[in-house]
This record gives structure tokens, C-alpha cells and sequence, in this order.
């Protein structure tokens, strides 16, 4: 006990004469600063105490994995977001360092390996980052370039990839998914299975099926679904380059003013509407809504289907149909939700016409006051920010970002919102 305690007493005494040095040879600290360096001591011991944890989990983990025959080794992933029960993982031709961060030292690019099967290639010259680990899959982020991605299909299974902006979501499927910080581009190209794609362009869900190949154009707000079989010169071969039909006057082109009985539209496969829609077959429901013609399809579709109808309009960029097929979800369902969001749609087509942020905005205003915690109110007054600034300038935009901040702090536009605000 003395032995002990002298040893004590040696200790503080040293530490006592490390402070005082310390005090002696620097300026003194402001409150502000000791509370900065306590909460950094506190967050390291913190740290180290799960790195600890985190070992022993592993090390049950890896010895689990060479039992069952298993060559798989696990890395240390105190610095992911690994829990209890996880698919064992090795990387090849990199390593996983802060943050979940891989370190790529293979000029081909680096493997991620999991243990049931699924791999993940980070292409040559791309960033990515290995988010988190459970025993259902794990979420990657691809932060600029291309990776290719092959899924083992699981009872139960969750595997997300974040690229740029957009989130695919898949249980099992093989694609690659590239995203382009500078041209603000994500391309998804399947190559088997089914993928969901959400994103602040994709309204909703987007479903990309084998041998479709996705991209979205943030910059020009371009959302293109093709077959592999067309050239990328080729997107629109075949599509009427028809312009936007007038804002006024619109819903009497659509053919909604006499009452029409409501049917469950089919595809030329024989599917709903949104069944197709989901299968990502967006040519069969324009050319069936055209082979019965468009005057009575919009007439006689219900609401779901009206919706898939305006959806794949978009998609394949027929916004005359589309702005039709919007009107009458709004004339015919006006109590809906669908209808409510229909108005946020048009804001959207407004956009893509020059000039056309005024009634962009009307539209907005209109989402927002109908549906103010609806899905799509962040992106309304987000967009609404940005098109009050084109046309009314930043001193009346800046009242919108402070808005925006107020409900959004974390949104979308955000950083926007937060540089008009801060702006001089």
C-alpha cells in the first residue's frame, strides 16, 4: 500500500509540475478554449474505449469466420459503423482509414469482400466510403466516380449506396453507379435485378430494372431512362420534340370538363400503370396512353394511375403529357394527396421552360399552403428560394432562406440558403 501510494504521490507531483510549466511558458486559456480541449480529451478517451470494445467484437467475429472454413479476415472497424453481429468484411488493394474512408494503393482500385457474398469494386481513381456494417448489409458511399456493385440476394437483406446526392437503394442485384461532382452527374447502369433511386431529382422512387441505364443531370435537371441498346448521342430518337403546352386553358385540353368513368389503366404487357411504372417500364404506359389516345386515357385513368402516367411523361421528358395528366389528378381528385403534389410537379415543368420561374413559383406557393409538411416541402421552398432569386432578387430570397433554414436547418439547400443569407 505505501509502495503504491509513493508511486501515487511521484505521479501527481509530475503531473502538478507538467501543468505548471505548461501554465508558465503559454498564454493563459479563455473559457472558450478550456472547454474546447476538455471536450477533446473527453471525446479521445471515448474513442479509445470503443476501440477496445470494438476489438473484442472482432476478434469473436474473425474467429467465427475461420471456423467455418472461412479464409475471410476481418480489418479493424473501429472507425466504421460496425455493430454487434455484423457480415464479416476484408478490403483488397486498400484499406478502410479514418471515417470510414478507403485507402486505395491498387491502381485497378480497391474490393470490398463480404462474407456472404457481395462485393463492392471502387473503380480506379474514385472515393468512397464504407458508412456502416450490420448483419442485414452495409452502407457505402460513392463520392466521386464509379463503382460496381454485386449484391448476394438474402431473406432480409439491406444494402444502400449513396452516390453524390441520390441513394440506391437494393437487396440483390450487379450494377455500377458513377457520380461526377463537377457535371453534378449520377449514371447508373443495371445489369441484373432492380434498384430504386431517390434523390433531390427523382421525384419519389425511381425503379431502374436490368439493362436500363439511369442519368440525372442535376445542372440542366435532365432524368433520362434508356435500354443499354441506345446510343448515349441518341437519347430522344423517336420522342415528338413537342414544347410545353400554355399554362392557362390546359385542363380542357386534357379533356377533363364532362365526367368519365374511372378505369384501372393496363400496359401493353398487361400491368397497371404503376405497376409498370415500377418495373421501370415507362414506354409501354406512354404508348398504350397513345394507342387509346391521351385525350381519353387522362379522362378515364384513376388517380394512381394518373400519377404513373405523369411520371413517366417526366421521365421520358414528354412534359406536354405530363402537365396534362397533373392537371387532371388536380381537377378530378382535388382532396387527394396526390393532387397536392401535383402542384409541386407543375412548379417542377414550369422550370424547364425559359422564363418560366413566375409561375414556378405560383405553383410552389400553392404546394406549400396545401400540403406545408407534405413530402415534397423541402424541395418546394428550396426551389422556390432559388427562383425567387432569379426573378426578384436576392434581397426578397434572402426572407426565403431564412425560411428555409427555420424548417430545414440539414436540408438540401441549406448551404444555399445559408450562403444567400450570409451574403452581403
Amino acid at each position: 500500500m505505501n509502495a503504491s501510494g509513493g508511486n501515487m504521490g511521484t505521479s501527481t507531483n509530475r503531473l502538478e509540475a507538467v501543468a505548471h510549466l505548461a501554465r508558465t511558458l503559454s498564454t493563459p486559456m479563455t473559457p472558450l478554449q478550456r472547454m474546447a480541449g476538455l471536450q477533446a480529451v473527453n471525446a479521445r478517451l471515448a474513442m479509445r474505449k470503443r476501440v477496445r470494445m470494438t476489438g473484442v467484437v472482432l476478434s469473436i467475429l474473425g474467429t467465427t469466420a475461420a471456423v467455418a472454413g472461412g479464409v475471410l479476415l476481418v480489418r479493424s472497424s473501429a472507425r466504421v459503423g460496425v455493430t454487434e453481429g455484423a457480415i464479416a468484411y476484408r478490403i483488397e488493394g486498400g484499406e478502410v482509414g479514418d471515417g470510414g474512408y478507403i485507402r486505395s494503393y491498387d491502381p485497378n482500385g480497391s474490393l470490398l469482400r463480404f462474407g456472404e457474398g457481395t462485393e463492392l469494386h471502387l473503380m480506379a481513381g474514385a472515393r468512397g466510403r464504407l458508412s456502416s456494417v450490420d448483419a442485414r448489409g452495409a452502407r457505402f458511399a460513392i463520392e466521386e466516380g464509379q463503382a460496381e456493385v454485386k449484391v448476394t440476394p438474402r431473406p432480409g437483406a439491406r444494402w444502400l449506396v449513396d452516390a453524390g446526392p441520390f441513394l440506391i437503394t437494393v437487396r440483390g442485384t450487379v450494377f455500377t453507379a458513377s457520380w461526377d461532382g463537377a457535371t453534378e452527374r449520377l449514371d447508373v447502369h443495371m445489369k441484373k435485378g432492380l434498384v430504386s433511386v431517390t434523390g433531390p431529382l427523382a421525384d419519389g422512387v425511381m425503379a431502374v430494372r436490368a439493362g436500363q441505364h439511369l442519368s440525372v443531370n442535376m445542372r440542366t435537371k435532365e432524368v433520362l431512362l434508356q435500354q443499354f441498346e441506345q446510343a448515349d448521342g441518341q437519347q430522344n430518337d423517336g420522342l415528338p420534340a413537342t414544347g410545353p403546352a400554355p399554362f392557362q386553358g390546359e385542363t380542357g385540353g386534357a379533356g377533363v370538363g364532362a365526367p368519365a368513368p374511372v378505369r384501372n389503366a393496363r400496359s401493353s404487357a398487361g400491368r397497371s400503370w404503376s405497376a409498370a411504372l415500377a418495373a421501370g417500364d415507362l414506354d409501354s404506359i406512354l404508348g398504350d396512353a397513345e394507342r387509346r389516345g391521351v385525350r381519353r386515357s387522362i379522362a378515364e385513368a384513376n388517380s394512381e394511375d394518373l400519377a404513373a402516367l405523369a411520371d413517366a411523361a417526366r421521365y421520358r421528358r414528354r412534359n406536354d403529357i405530363a402537365r396534362r395528366a397533373l392537371l387532371a389528378e388536380r381537377e378530378r381528385f382535388p382532396r387527394s394527396s396526390r393532387a397536392s403534389n401535383s402542384a409541386f410537379l407543375l412548379g417542377r415543368l414550369e422550370e424547364t421552360k425559359s422564363s418560366g420561374e413566375t409561375r414556378a413559383l405560383q405553383w410552389y406557393d400553392l404546394y406549400l399552403k396545401e400540403a406545408p409538411f407534405g413530402a415534397y416541402s423541402s424541395e418546394a421552398l428550396g426551389r422556390k428560394m432559388i427562383a425567387t432569386e432569379r426573378t426578384l432578387g436576392a434581397p426578397a430570397a434572402r426572407q426565403v432562406a431564412e425560411e428555409y433554414l427555420r424548417q430545414f436547418p440539414n436540408g438540401t439547400y441549406a448551404g444555399a440558403a445559408r450562403a444567400l443569407r450570409d451574403e452581403p
